[in-house]
């Protein structure tokens, strides 16, 4: 089969793009491989989900049994889950194998577009696996890792360069969002705020498309099925101040959110060092979180419904050992519960060894966070909230804080949940949310790490200058100097017609000593009696922002501009030095990639 389609791409494909590439230009690949990616990417969305929904029936059917054996076997599904899940991945995955969109966010911002065939499938199984036995994460970062996987290897098997593989991994993305959630609207936002680094409108038509395709083969599968469909009463007017009080609420839950995530992360990779310890202390700790709140289970998309139709007594009765208590301090546990522990349960799972992301946990607190703001308010009596309303608008609050993604939260939910005629308090919401929840934390849920670790920066010039090492502007060809030469010895050897501004000053084993720069050099020269007293060491001055072989030109810049350099020594593994950087190299470089690749 393999040998069948590598002939058909020679004798077939590759003839047609070169035809097409010829007569109607590169773009014109764009539209037909953005429907394939879009199909490709909604069929893989569609068996994830098909995994997911048996494993569901299969844990109701042990949770309904009158078996104890089963109900205990229930209990432990989580546990169970984590376990296969962490052991595919290991003997599946690979070394590299990714569990949270950052890394493809870093490597869509330094332009790398590979992206192995194998993350195609084992996204899909691994956190089927995870979240069909219960892990407390969604299904919607695995789906864009494997919508991200399909437009990487269709632009591969199609020969497509570098700068259009990019652009099909948005693609894919963009795909996996609008069948997930039907909303075509919500994938193509998610792409250009969170995944793309660059946009422009020409890349908008595939986007279109593929969310489009990916949309139309969803609805086609599961033509009933979607997420949340609810009803809402219009909005009333003398509610928006408390809209833009909610949007504060929804902010400050977001910032928890992402500092615990990323706190418990750095807590259990600190005291759990290996996988196996993270696998069983991390997963028995979440089996009993579990167990004692199911409420936190799953993705919790069943909960958000019941918090919409006002159904607090389904969700009173999801804990049975708080039933002794009366039915408010129930409900007041249990929603402190969900808003404070789903960010920490579905750490757990994911660090434990499962698979998932955080896009449905940070739905699930909104929907939470919406609902107890406009029940606090109504207990007042003072005001008389829609509390539909605000589960709608909490949901894109806390999603726009924790993804700092705002036009995704206000259309997606929008799409999702049918309440374009929220569509001004959902703007409202979302925009407080994002403008305050960045003024305590500056990076998303996805760039904290990143950024803290220096690997991604806001600033899209650095970001650009990231992708490139210090070697493809390094210049090493050089007259290298001794500390103890007379002056009047260099004539010969420099010349004063020499195009060299610097000079590097070596010692015996080729370590840099110092720097003597030709503008200080030539005065000196042209007078015999210094010339003849002097040697290269009395114009030498001290090397400043060394670099190594392995220096990005983002650190090059820092440090040109830091000391006021326009040339920068490299030095090698074992610190020899080995040439220089060049401020002129560097723009030279950055000037051509604009002018090269430009935007997508």
């Amino acid at each position: 089969m393999i040998d069948i389609l590598l002939g058909l791409r020679r004798g077939l494909i590759l003839r047609s793009e070169r035809f097409l590439v010829r007569h109607f230009g590169a773009r014109a690949l764009d539209v037909p491989l953005a429907m394939i990616v879009g199909v490709l990417a909604a069929l893989v969305a569609a068996s994830l989900h098909t995994l997911v929904s048996y494993l569901e029936k299969f844990n109701t059917f042990m949770r309904q049994s009158a078996s104890p054996w089963l109900f205990i076997l229930f209990m432990l599904m989580p546990f169970i889950g984590v376990i296969v899940s962490c052991l595919f991945q290991r003997f599946c995955g690979g070394a590299r194998y990714a569990k949270s969109l950052s890394p493809l966010i870093l490597a869509l911002h330094r332009g790398q577009s590979r992206i192995p065939f194998s993350e195609i499938f084992t996204h899909v199984i691994s956190s089927a696996i995870s979240v069909g036995c219960g892990g407390s994460t969604g299904l919607e970062a695995p789906s864009v890792l494997t919508g991200a996987a399909v437009g990487a290897n269709t632009a591969s098997f199609f020969g497509i360069d570098r700068r259009r593989r990019l652009l099909l991994i948005g693609c894919g993305g963009s795909a996996a969002i609008a069948a997930i959630f039907q909303s075509p609207v919500g994938g193509i936002l998610f792409a250009v705020e969170v995944l793309l680094p660059e946009f422009s409108v020409a890349a908008l038509v595939p986007l279109l498309i593929s969310s489009a395709v990916a949309m139309v083969v969803s609805r086609s599968l599961f033509p009933h099925e979607q997420v949340l469909h609810v009803i809402n009463p219009p909005w009333r007017t003398d509610a928006i101040p408390l809209y833009f009080l909610c949007g504060v609420v929804c902010a400050l839950a977001g910032v928890v959110i992402i500092r615990s995530a990323y706190k418990l992360t750095g807590l259990m990779k600190k005291y759990l060092h290996s996988q196996w310890h993270k696998m069983f202390v991390g997963g028995a700790v979440l089996t009993l979180m579990l167990a004692l709140f199911p409420v936190l289970r799953g993705q919790g998309y069943g909960f958000i419904a019941q918090l919409y139709d006002g159904d607090m007594s389904q969700i009173g009765v999801s804990s049975p050992w708080l039933n002794a208590a009366p039915l408010a301090v129930k409900l007041v546990i249990i929603i402190g519960v969900a808003i404070l522990l789903k960010a920490v349960t579905a750490v757990l799972t994911v660090e434990s060894g499962g698979d998932g992301g955080i896009f449905a946990p940070t739905m699930f607190v909104g929907a939470f966070v919406g609902f107890a703001f406009a029940r606090l308010c109504n207990l007042t009596g003072w005001v008389d909230l829609q509390e539909s309303n605000f589960v709608v608008v909490g949901i894109c609050g806390v999603f726009s804080a924790v993804l700092r993604a705002p036009l995704t939260g206000i259309f997606l939910i929008a799409d999702v949940t049918a309440s374009y005629i929220l569509l001004v308090p959902l703007m409202i919401v979302s925009s407080v949310a994002w403008f305050i929840a960045r003024l305590f934390e500056p990076h998303s849920i996805y760039n904290k790490a990143l950024a803290e670790s220096k690997l991604l920066s806001p600033d899209r010039d650095r970001a650009m200058l990231q992708r490139f090492s210090v070697r493809l502007c390094l210049d090493r060809e050089f007259i290298a100097l001794d500390a103890s030469r007379p002056l009047s010895e260099l004539k010969d050897m420099i010349g004063f017609g020499s195009t060299q501004e610097v000079f590097p000053v070596l010692d015996e084993n080729r370590q840099l000593a110092g720097i003597v720069y030709l503008e200080k050099l030539l005065p000196v020269m042209l007078d015999a009696k210094l010339a003849g007293t002097l040697v290269v060491f009395d114009l030498m001055d001290n090397p400043r922002g060394e670099l190594t072989m392995d220096a990005d030109l983002a650190e090059a810049m820092k440090y040109m501009e830091r000391f006021k350099l326009e040339h920068l020594p490299v030095k090698g593994k074992n610190g020899e030095f080995i040439g220089f950087v060049s401020r002129n190299a560097v723009f030279k470089l950055y000037r051509s990639v604009i002018r090269d690749t430009g935007r997508y």
